[in-house]
């Protein structure tokens, strides 16, 4: 049980890790204390944390988290779980309570969704801490490329938007964060980089500017959500961005350290938890059942679209380059976190690894029942027929003898 405690923290962790090093990238990104919000992107079915720096600052049990849905403006912001994982179970800040957790005040959603769309504040008593302006993305519109397969990425988008008497110019483009890890080391592996819908919009356009002017004179920028409730106009349809490359990294093992590190030192440091390379420790076995023609769907726990996710299948490495088939696939919501199957068949059976920054974290046994034997109908008339040709053939012959016999 404790190791099972110990696992589901480290993995949460590992999360917010991945996140921060990604929300770190640009300082506008990461200054999101007071009361003046920042603008963050995530992406649905996916985890996504926020940090209260300030938490550390105020006593442990005044601190609450807030949610106010930006396209009702005129609505309060409501409290939806605080200090001591207490949480409300009414209506919509119910179903938003029960998907969060705290940890030394700095917020944990699991599995966002686009909903979750909106203004979040941590709050003491009746001082803000801090605010974020929350766009997730939705992840069915994930555009996914491989650099090694010729595939590019989406281009960016321009266009003209009138608010009310004065035009503006919008550009639609992607916002990467940084590349992650390798998804193994000492050999060719994979790795991938993230980046969400941005919109950048021009206060104002002369008519004797060009776009590029425009966009560069007191600009607003952000996320493509948040620019829609801003200009209160719908835009494109463009989601956010997942690339792959090949890569290859040195393994550097560390020392798992004891206990777990402090969530300051966390932040400050912006690194991962030191897992291991060369010696994984797998921590969940399952055996899977399937009957024949079933769909099998694998989920790797602890991973999301902001951790390296490596499987194995036998002893083969899957990649996205080119070793799955038809049937087998990863699910690019969630960076290849879950495999499936389709039309199990009896060739699908036998061990798939996953593996999530560089650790083996489970394993699966897939079985299936052996194929009922076929029965073929055999046609016996052919047999009888070849019978009765090879009777008619020796009357003949015997015939012919007896002929030959009379007149000799």
């Amino acid at each position: 049980m404790i190791r099972r405690v110990l696992l589901s923290t480290l993995v949460t962790l590992a999360v917010m890790s991945a996140l921060l090093i990604f929300m770190n990238q640009e300082d506008d990104w990461a200054n999101c204390s007071g009361t003046a919000p920042c603008s963050l992107a995530f992406l649905s079915n996916n985890p996504f944390s926020l940090r209260c720096p300030s938490a550390t600052e105020v006593p442990d049990d005044t601190i609450y988290w807030q949610y106010q849905d930006l396209s009702q403006p005129q609505t309060e912001p409501r409290t939806f779980i605080t200090s001591g994982y207490l949480r409300q179970h009414r209506m919509a800040m119910g179903k938003m309570g029960r998907r969060a957790d705290l940890r030394s005040g700095s917020l944990i959603m699991d599995k966002a969704e686009t909903s979750d769309t909106g203004l979040y504040l941590c709050k003491s008593a009746n001082s803000t801490l801090a605010a974020y302006q929350v766009d997730v993305q939705d992840s069915s519109l994930l555009y996914v490329s491989h650099r090694e397969l010729g595939e590019s990425t989406m281009p960016n988008q321009s266009l003209t938007v009138n608010l009310g008497s004065s035009h503006h110019m919008v550009k639609l483009y992607t916002r990467w964060g940084p590349w992650q890890d390798c998804d193994r080391c000492n050999i060719i592996g994979e790795q991938k980089v993230l980046g969400f819908c941005y919109a950048r919009l021009s206060q104002d356009m002369d008519e004797d500017m060009d776009e590029d002017e425009a966009l560069e004179v007191n600009s607003v920028t952000l996320p493509c959500g948040l620019m829609e409730l801003h200009i209160g106009q719908s835009l494109p349809r463009r989601g956010a961005e997942l690339q792959y490359q090949m890569c290859r990294e040195p393994c550097a093992k560390e020392e798992i350290p004891v206990g777990l590190p402090e969530i300051d030192d966390w932040w400050s440091l912006g690194q991962e938890t030191a897992f291991e390379w060369m010696e994984p420790r797998e921590k969940i076995r399952q055996v899977v059942y399937h009957d024949i023609f079933d769909n099998a769907r694998m989920t790797c726990p602890g991973a999301s679209v902001y951790t390296p996710v490596l499987w194995q299948r036998d002893s083969t490495f899957i990649t996205r380059r080119g070793n799955i088939d038809r049937r087998h696939w990863l699910d690019d919501a969630i960076g290849g976190g879950i495999y499936e199957i389709t039309n199990v068949m009896p060739s699908d059976r036998g061990i798939y690894r996953c593996w999530v920054h560089g650790r083996r974290v489970a394993s699966f046994q897939l079985k299936t029942p052996e194929m009922p034997p076929v029965h073929r109908h055999v046609n016996r008339r052919l047999p009888q027929g070849i019978k009765y040709i090879v009777r008619t053939i020796a009357i003949v012959f015997m015939f012919s003898a007896m002929v030959e016999l009379v007149y000799a």
